[in-house]
């Protein structure tokens, strides 16, 4: 359970269908997810899989809580009509040693996401760390960042909209929704 009494994320088995990542579209419950293009996951294959329904358009906010890896994550975003959703948390309860909140300025946007995958207990692959890079700035690393590295930069002025996940006790598994400009 969650610090908000929900079960371990906001979860919806087999929400999202997407064709090639190097230039398809994405789709969610049935909504057109437009010129969006669904990249990863990076990590594990443990957790269930977490997902939006409405096609994001601008993201406005990152929070999580991370200790040897990322415990859980949520987000906020806009969509085409500037209706603000909200995502997650997903992942679990742990303790861990910091809580973050990212609030994006009115001309910010994520140009590239990198982080570790790396085991922790019984779990041999989770996300262990995140950093996310602006425009404007770096935020993070988050987490130890022990295991393997990623990296996801954003080409020709596009940008992370929104992202889907792994997640259960602990951020199984990442991936993102990137608007390209």
């Amino acid at each position: 359970m969650n610090s908000k009494g929900e079960g371990p994320c906001a979860c919806i088995a087999s929400l999202c269908s997407s064709r090639s990542a190097a230039g398809g579209t994405a789709s969610a419950h049935g909504v057109d997810m437009g010129s969006l293009v669904k990249l990863g996951t990076w990590g594990g294959d443990a957790g269930l899989p977490c997902d939006i329904a409405v096609a994001p358009l601008r993201l406005e906010s990152v929070s999580l809580r991370w200790g040897k890896v990322i415990d859980w994550i949520s987000f906020t975003y806009r969509d085409r009509d500037g209706n603000l959703h909200a995502a997650g948390p997903w992942g679990g309860n742990g303790k861990g040693e910091g809580d973050e909140t990212i609030t994006l300025g009115a001309s910010e946007y994520v140009t590239e996401v990198a982080g570790t995958v790396g085991p922790i207990g019984e779990y041999a692959r989770t996300v262990s760390s995140l950093k996310f890079v602006t425009n404007r700035g770096t935020y993070g690393p988050f987490g130890r960042g022990a295991g393997a590295p990623f990296s996801v930069p954003v080409l020709n002025n596009g940008s992370v909209v929104g992202m889907f996940a792994r997640a259960g006790e602990f951020l199984d598994a990442i991936g993102f929704y990137v608007l390209p400009f």
